[in-house]
């Protein structure tokens, strides 16, 4: 049985390997659909709930943060001034965000995901799957 989840966050990032415009700072609405393929336990696989207790949280450490490849040289100005960042271990492309986010997941939640789209804007979006 597949179950999908939507989410979403608020983020800040700049990716320079984008070019000129993707280069500077800007905001996204991510909206983040994430689907599980359970197995049926009874009368059902999983209370919705359940996914989000445990996905809701991975997803919103994202949210109303200012996303930085971890050698971005913004890095050390942003923890002079102790301004709140999240260092990513990648150029923040909504690929490079998809895959991360979907291997937390799996990894932290134990549940059987197969499949994340994540979109930067109404219009664009990018998808993971196993």
């Amino acid at each position: 049985m597949k179950i999908q989840k939507t989410y979403h966050f608020y983020a800040a990032h700049r990716n320079k390997e984008a070019g000129e415009k993707c280069g500077r700072i800007h905001g996204h609405t991510y909206d983040v659909v994430c689907v599980f393929d359970l197995k049926m336990n009874g009368a059902l696989t999983v209370l919705f709930s359940d996914i989000d207790a445990k996905v809701e949280p991975i997803i919103k450490e994202y949210d109303h943060y200012f996303l930085l490849e971890e050698n971005d040289p913004l890095c050390p100005a942003l923890d002079h001034l102790n301004e709140p960042y999240k260092a990513m271990p990648f150029a923040t492309s909504a690929e490079n965000m998809a895959i991360w986010l979907f291997n937390r997941i799996k990894r932290e939640t134990g549940l059987n995901i197969c499949r994340i789209e994540l979109a930067e804007t109404k219009s664009s979006n990018v998808i993971y799957e196993q």
